[in-house]
């Protein structure tokens, strides 16, 4: 590539994306003129929104008056002691008249305390609100009688019924009941009933109090223990700013991602769709560039404007949050906070950028272009939704989830001092991106070098006429889109059938998973759609080389692989906790290890031979041999591999599950037959098996053989050995053409 064509590639798309006035309203104008104009509205209509509430009280007469000796109202019994006592007690000779002197009085004030008044002039007062302020938001009426008059017309929002006992039960001990009346299913009635609700309790907590006063007894006698909990203890107003520090953690990086794509898609629908309605694109594939540095141009015009959409919304975001900063902690979005958004937002758009590149290439129009890409969204929005979820924070496997991991880790790095930088998580979350970001490229490359893609007609779809064309008109070998529904299909039965059969024994369910959904659905597509299925599933007899490199490549990578395993144990300790959670086999091999079953064979013959003859006829046969009849070889290589490793539908089984994929594709396309690489995965199981069967060793000072097996100075030189059988056969791999009809 050359980097001075891509560069004016890029210069020239960035020139006629600022021309458009709609552009430069989606990317600039709204992001900084939508948060400080939403942020001043939403303060305004929370003023608007805090409407008073009218409680009308029947029977206000019979509640406790404003006396001299309320409670909370009157002299504490301190200043009656000091008050009453007189000064000769403090004397050297009067000692003990003083304190019978001050017990007598603290008793006597004790006992003339009465209870404190709900109403006090008419309003309740602010001392029984969680905040002095939410007094003015309650109004209270006086009403004759319990008609619902006054409830219906919406003078009142709440009636509150004293009865006229009331005082007199309290005197007594006794338990008068207050009765509250709602107007049904509305809004205002139910939060008049809920700051009333947050009175009567603090006010029947002081009653309560008063009640044992008045015997004696100390005002927390019915408190049989305390609770100290510091989060409790803090003022109302320091819980209110965690909170909202709690909700913008998690709101900022929802936003970034939202914004990352929404940056992506217009820009990638006009580069791709649109020059071809204004009929430029013809232009610019005649010109001396290649459609590679066609490609890269247009991906690096739409990171670009995908960055700056999420990184002008951050900078508006943070300048609205700190305008309003008074209201939150002093350490909120700090600028190390600021900055690891930053860094992490230019990887996600990326990603959101090839990914509507690839899907924008393929579109006829501008409108066309919306439909494909607005797929993306459905597909965005649960992920980024999980992050919103109580409970839901960093580990190994939110870390290999896309869009999840870049968005947990965005919230882990803002509330984390320097010092405690998640380090580790970048591999995981990152890696994926780049991956995915590479693949959609890639795509995308392949997309531009297709003229049928570029310049196809309008279609009309005819189900029956396709469906003729289909089992008339058969191809020799599987084709890419057939290859890609067989996948889908796959996965559709996984999902949908699996919990029919999850009642059954491990090793029956999983037999008929990968005889029924595995195996099935490419016999049947290789029979009923192609003329020569036994090639379509490349079960060709290979060479005796070929064989013999299967098996030594299986002896050759099983000590890296463990290895490999172990230090991702050991880096992520509660990996393997979460393994055991998710993984039911792990059970059932624990068992067999510890002597408490004898059907080890089961596992062996299910686990390691059918596993490895159903994924390798669907995988490597029919999947891989479909994808070569439109992509070159290393690209269908890549693709099936990583369909490989997204059908295992485990983050912890993807990375292994992608390398064992290339390894197999690799041995496939060299030997043109799927027997090999089917040996290669049958002798791979088997192994991870036993070893998971091999019972537990004793710790002493004699090394083990698998502690043998593992040691550097083997597993070094297998992994050598490993790349450089790999490379040799990796040669052969352009060589290794399949014909697309025969």
């Amino acid at each position: 590539m050359r980097w001075s064509i891509i560069r004016l590639i890029c210069t020239r798309e960035l020139r006629d994306q600022l021309r458009d006035r709609r552009t430069i309203f989606m990317i600039a104008v709204l992001p900084i003129l939508l948060y400080p104009v939403l942020g001043a509205a939403l303060l305004q209509f929370a003023g608007f929104s805090e409407k008073p509430s009218v409680i009308g009280i029947v029977g206000r007469e019979h509640l406790p008056e404003l006396k001299a000796t309320s409670f909370g109202y009157c002299p504490p019994p301190v200043t009656a002691w000091f008050s009453v006592t007189p000064a000769s007690a403090f004397g050297p000779q009067g000692g003990v008249s003083a304190a019978v002197g001050a017990d007598a009085v603290f008793r006597l004030s004790q006992s003339r305390i009465d209870y404190p008044p709900l109403l006090i002039d008419g309003r309740i007062p602010s001392s029984f609100f969680e905040m002095p302020q939410e007094a003015l938001l309650v109004r209270i009426d006086a009403l004759p009688d319990e008609d619902r008059a006054p409830l219906e017309n919406k003078q009142v929002d709440l009636i509150l019924t004293v009865p006229p006992n009331f005082a007199s039960d309290l005197e007594r001990s006794g338990r008068p009941v207050l009765s509250l009346t709602y107007r049904e299913n509305d809004d205002s009635s139910r939060q008049a009933a809920k700051r009333l609700y947050g009175v009567l309790a603090k006010w029947k907590r002081q009653l309560g109090e008063v009640r044992l006063l008045k015997r004696g007894l100390p005002e927390n006698y019915d408190d049989t223990f305390a609770v100290k909990d510091p989060e409790r203890e803090k003022p109302t107003e320091e819980l209110a700013k965690e909170g909202l520090l709690d909700m913008l953690v998690r709101l900022f990086p929802f936003l970034l991602v939202m914004w990352s794509l929404a940056g992506a898609l217009y820009p990638a629908v006009d580069l791709c769709a649109g020059e071809k309605e204004r009929g430029t694109m013809e232009t610019l594939l005649i010109s001396p560039a290649s459609r590679q540095e066609i490609v890269w141009g247009k991906f690096l015009t739409i990171w670009i404007f995908s960055a700056a959409t999420a990184l002008l919304n951050l900078a508006s975001m943070g300048a609205t949050t700190w305008h309003f900063s008074s209201m939150l902690t002093n350490d909120v979005l700090r600028p190390a906070a600021i900055m690891w958004c930053v860094l992490l937002a230019l990887p996600l758009s990326a990603l959101f950028s090839a990914v509507c590149l690839a899907v924008g290439a393929y579109a006829r129009s501008s409108k066309e272009g919306q439909y494909y890409l607005m797929p993306l969204f459905l597909l965005t929005m649960p992920l980024i939704f999980l992050t919103l979820a109580p409970g839901v924070e960093l580990n190994p496997f939110y870390s290999l989830v896309p869009v999840t991991g870049v968005a947990l880790l965005m919230q882990r790095l803002m509330t984390v001092s320097l010092d405690k930088v998640p380090w580790l998580y970048f591999i995981p979350v990152l890696a994926p991106i780049a991956l995915y970001s590479w693949l959609a490229l890639r795509w995308a490359i392949e997309q531009f070098k297709r003229e049928e893609v570029l310049f196809r007609e309008a279609e009309r779809l005819d189900i029956g006429l396709w469906l003729r064309r289909l089992f008339r008109e058969k191809d020799a070998l599987p084709t890419a889109g057939q290859a890609f529904f067989c996948f889908a299909f796959i996965l559709f039965l996984r999902w949908f059938f699996l919990s029919m059969v999850s009642r059954a024994p491990l090793v029956v369910s999983t037999s008929i998973v990968y005889l029924a959904f595995v195996t099935a659905p490419p016999l049947f597509m290789a029979l009923l759609l192609t003329t020569r299925p036994w090639r379509g599933l490349a079960l060709q007899l290979p060479r005796f080389r070929d064989v013999l490199a299967a098996g030594l490549l299986a002896c050759l990578i099983l000590p890296p692989l463990s290895d490999l395993t172990l230090i991702v144990l050991r880096q992520f300790p509660l990996l393997k906790e979460l393994l055991d959670q998710r993984q039911p086999m792990i059970e059932e091999l624990r068992s067999i290890r510890e002597g408490s079953s004898d059907s080890w064979w089961q596992y062996i013959l299910v686990y390691a031979l059918l596993a490895a003859m159903c994924e390798e006829i669907a995988f490597r046969g029919f999947i891989l041999t479909g994808l070569r009849q439109r992509f070159n070889a290393w690209t269908a290589i890549l693709i099936s591999s990583l369909l490989f490793a997204l059908y295992h539908m485990n983050v912890f089984q993807a990375l292994p599950a992608f390398v064992l994929g290339v390894v197999l594709a690799i041995l496939a396309v060299r030997s043109k037959s799927i027997l090999p690489s089917m040996l290669l995965h049958f002798l791979n199981n088997a192994a991870v098996i036993g070893i998971a069967l091999l019972p537990r060793a004793e710790v002493s000072a004699e090394p083990t053989s698998l502690q043998i097996v593992l040691h550097p100075f083997v597993t070094v030189p297998f992994t050598l050995a490993a790349m450089a059988l790999l490379v040799v056969l990796g040669r052969g791999v352009n060589a290794a053409s399949v014909k697309k009809s025969i």
